[in-house]
């Protein structure tokens, strides 16, 4: 008995997600892709990549002028 309501259920997820998946697809083949998040969502990789290299320039910086001063000192 748990068998078939357990198939039941399961064919019943199955046909929401199936149908779901065909609501999304259609609305994105009619309206197009959100251009303003995939446009947001490079603006912020972008300025995260710039924040990042500034820290590492910052650290070569550090670490070059270290490695110099020790060089002449010794």
């Amino acid at each position: 008995m748990w068998y078939w309501i357990a198939m039941a259920a399961g064919i019943y997820i199955l046909f929401i997600l199936l149908e779901e998946s065909v609501y999304y697809f259609w609305n994105r083949y009619v309206y197009g892709p959100k251009e303003r998040k995939a446009r947001r969502r490079s603006r912020i990789i972008l300025g995260m990549a710039f924040i990042i290299q500034l820290h590492l320039l910052e650290f070569r910086r550090k670490h070059t002028h270290k490695v110099s001063s020790g060089k002449q000192s010794a």
